[in-house]
Formats: structure tokens, sequence, C-alpha cells
């Protein structure tokens, strides 16, 4: 078990050293976040998913077990968000937006460093399976309730068939099966691209929170982010106990899981119509609590 103080300063310092510096950049020459997201979405990220899983020692069955934890943790969250939303009543854009802010999250821009800073070369492998399926809720799920039925199925198959993360995920593993090796300057170029997503994910990270304001509605703020960063972790946790995932993968699943509300989830209610001021909010708040939280996660599982 490692001490809450050590977590705090040594895994999550350098996170928030460069999310903070990224802040100062924003406030002092304001740059379009949207360049650097689709550099990160269409370039950088997919040469990161498919190297990483090309290169990766991951057993079939540990890899299952990941994107199961993902996906069913996923589920749950929003079947908890939507029935809180309506035994609460929210009226309904505060309700997708509601939704919206318990189910997306951040296991890239946050995720994907943290994991690497605690666990190493190996979690951060296994954090790229649980990134990965988190994506492509973010490109399905995510676009239905931020849309809510203004012909949200068709944009969300129309958004996994343009984003090459599951192409690059899915050409990953036939690599790894078939244990393709690639041409050294092609394999140093991905290197060096792959390379590029964590640093760009945590810029574009610190110019969204730049941005974010909080104004009102304190309680559904409140608990969104509640049951983000602590029912998140539990979920997790009840996940991988019944499907006897173990080692460091189970360490991952639950520290992934437990990760704050996502920058796209503000991204998705803007262009949808959802109430953005509402998820930058519980994102803002949600990632400041996880320096907390996750500190206290981190230091028991560690």
């Amino acid at each position: 078990m490692t001490s809450f103080l050590s977590v705090a300063y040594n895994v999550l310092g350098p996170i928030f050293l460069v999310t903070g510096l990224a802040v100062l950049i924003d406030r002092r020459f304001a740059p379009d976040p949207r360049a650097f997201s689709r550099v990160a979405v269409y370039l950088f990220a997919p040469c990161l998913v498919f190297g990483g899983i090309a290169s990766s020692n991951l057993q079939a069955k540990e890899l299952g077990l990941l994107v199961a934890v993902a996906a069913l943790s996923s589920v749950l969250m929003a079947l908890l968000g939507w029935g809180l939303a309506r035994l609460f009543r929210f009226e309904r854009k505060l309700e997708s937006a509601f939704v919206l802010s318990v189910v997306l999250v951040n296991a890239g821009n946050y995720g994907l460093p943290l994991n690497e800073f605690a666990f190493g070369e190996a979690g951060f492998q296994r954090a790229i399976v649980f990134f990965v399926m988190t994506a492509i809720v973010s490109n399905t799920l995510g676009v239905y309730l931020a849309s809510r039925g203004q012909a949200s199925i068709q944009r969300s198959i129309l958004n996994v068939v343009r984003v090459p993360l599951p192409y690059a995920a899915a050409l990953g593993l036939l690599f790894n099966i078939k244990n393709v090796v690639l041409p050294l300057p092609v394999d140093r170029a991905v290197t060096l691209l792959g390379q590029a997503a964590v640093p760009c994910m945590l810029l574009i990270l610190g110019l969204q929170l730049s941005r974010t304001s909080v104004k009102g509605r304190w309680g559904p703020i409140l608990l969104a982010t509640v049951i983000r960063l602590a029912i998140g972790p539990l979920i997790a946790f009840a996940l991988v106990t019944l499907l006897g995932l173990s080692g460091l993968a189970r360490q991952v699943a639950i520290v992934q899981a437990s990760m704050p509300t996502a920058v796209m989830g503000g991204v998705l209610a803007t262009e949808f119509g959802s109430d953005a001021e509402f998820t930058t909010a519980v994102i803002l708040i949600s990632t400041l609590a996880s320096i907390v939280t996750l500190s206290i996660l981190l230091s028991l599982v560690m």
C-alpha cells in the first residue's frame, strides 16, 4: 500500500503540472483546442493504440475481460444515472446531460498517463485497451445521450465509422496475433507519433478546463460528481470480482473506471444540443475532486 501523499505527489503531480501549464498557455495565447484534438484523435491516438496493442503481451482472455469491464461499467453507470435523473425529475435537457456526465469517463487524456506513472509500461498497455472501449462508448452511447433521439443511431454509427481508433485497435490486434513485424522506419514513425499522444491529450485537457465555468445547480453537479468518482469504482470492483479479473489488469480496470468525467462529454453536449454548461461544470469539479479520490484509490490498490 502506497501512501496518499506519495501518490498525489509522484503520480498525479506531473499530470496536473502539465494541465496547469496548458491553462496558462490558454490564458496567454488562446489556442484552438479543436486543432489539437483533431490531431490527437486522427493521428496520435491511433498510432498509440496500434503500437500498444501490436506489441502487447496481453492474453486474449485478459484483453476480453478488460473490454467487458469497460463496456458493462458504462452500461450500469448509464442505467444508474438515468434512474436518478428520473427519480429527481430532471427536465429532459438536464437529464441527458446528467447521464452523459456519469457515463463518459476520462480514460484517455487523464487515465493513460495516470496508469503509466502508477503501473509502468505493462499498466499502460492494459489502460489502452480500456481507453479504446470507452472511446467507442463515447461515439455511440455518448452521442445518443447527447442528442436523445435526433437521428442519434445513424449519427452514432457514422461517428464510429469515421473515427480511426477502432480500426487501429483491430489492426494492432491482427498484427499481434500474426506476429507481424513492421519495417523499422514505419515502426519508429508509429512509436514517435504514439509518444506524442499523451502530452497532446494533457494539453487538450488543460485547454478545456481553462474554459470551463461552474454556474448554479450545485445539487445535480455534486450528485453527478459523486456517482462518477465514488460509485464508478464500486461498480468496477464488483465487475472485476464477478468476472474473475486479477493482477495488474484488475488494478488498471478499477482505476480507469474511477476517472472523472471525460472532456468529450462537453464536446458532445455542445454539438448535439444537450446542457453543455452543466456537463462542463461536472468535468471541472470531478477533475479537481479526483486529486483526492484517485490518490486514495491508488494508495489502496498499488
